[in-house]
Order: C-alpha cells, then structure tokens, then sequence
C-alpha cells in the first residue's frame, strides 16, 4: 500500500506525507495559512519542514494505515 493523494489543504497533524525518497514521516505540526494564499506549514517527525501550497496534491497516509504497514512489516 503506498497511500494516497490529497490536497495539502486537508492534511492533519498525526497523518503521514511522503518524502522524496518514498519514506513517509508523521505531521508533528502544521499550520493552514488560508488569507492571502492557502498554504500548509509542515513540520515532520525528523525535523523536516516545509511549505506547500493548498491545492497540491500530496502522497498521504492516516495513522491508522502508517500504523497496519509497519506492523506488517515487523511480522516479514
């Protein structure tokens, strides 16, 4: 399962986005900037932190699901 796609506007903290080298890290913090461009401020598990505009897409991941994947692979 490699997750799906959504636009950064409706990311929480707690969820998981992709980074570049397809590992995905928890959203520790975020700030939704909506006036006067809808950004997200995104700060990661690792101390990674980015900006990304509202309506990009990005690769996604709920605890839930980050939670059933690493359990399926601690039991291979």
């Amino acid at each position: 399962m490699t997750g799906t796609f959504r636009p950064a506007a409706r990311l929480k903290e707690g969820e998981f986005i992709a980074r570049s080298d397809g590992s995905f890290q928890e959203i520790t913090r975020l700030v939704q900037i909506v006036s006067p461009i809808g950004m997200a401020m995104v700060t990661l598990a690792d101390g990674f932190e980015v900006t990304i505009p509202h309506t990009q897409e990005v690769n996604w991941r709920s605890a839930a699901q980050q939670a059933r994947i690493e359990a399926a692979q601690e039991t291979s």
